[in-house]
């Protein structure tokens, strides 16, 4: 900048105040440093697609032999920016999904307690939500007894033919 010394006015700067002046294009193929078909394919394997088949999505692979398509698309899953980004979208995808299941289960205690305290409430349905309660606390289960016996096939015969003669009686 030029100094204005005629006018008796100070010479100004420009300065960024500190803020990151480089263009964001908001894209993650960018920010992990990854290509956009990189990024593509690893989504594709965060969606449950098979290496060939995310390999096929991101990348024009339509004349490609097969294996030549498996073995590209194997290498690109071993690629150590592909797989720490896979990494990545998956524990997103992991912390979103464990979100909504806490949610879930909350909403599930508060009606089962609002049932069993509720003064409106029939004392049979308290009665259920309060077992229903203690089982998903894991105070109650199910208790299933099987019996097993080990006979040799003479005593066996010989039950079974004591149960036909009770039988036509």
């Amino acid at each position: 900048m030029k100094d204005n010394t005629d006018n008796n006015m100070p010479a100004l700067k420009l300065i960024n105040g500190g803020k990151d002046t480089r263009k964001r294009t908001g894209n993650k193929a960018t920010e992990s440093k990854l290509t956009e078909k990189q990024e593509l394919f690893a989504q594709g394997l965060s969606e449950g697609l098979t290496n060939a088949e995310a390999y096929r999505r991101a990348y024009d692979a339509a004349n490609m032999k097969p294996n030549v398509l498996h073995n590209e698309a194997s290498k690109l899953a071993q690629h150590n920016g592909v797989s720490k980004r896979l990494d990545e979208i998956l524990a997103k995808k992991r912390a979103k999904h464990s979100m909504f299941e806490g949610k879930a289960s909350d909403r599930v205690w508060r009606n089962v307690w609002r049932l069993a305290e509720g003064e409106n409430v029939p004392p049979a349905v308290q009665q259920s939500a309060i077992a229903l309660a203690a089982k998903m606390a894991g105070m109650l289960t199910d208790k299933v007894e099987i019996e097993s016996k080990q006979a040799d096939s003479k005593s066996i015969e010989a039950e079974l033919l004591e149960r036909l003669q009770r039988l036509k009686a």
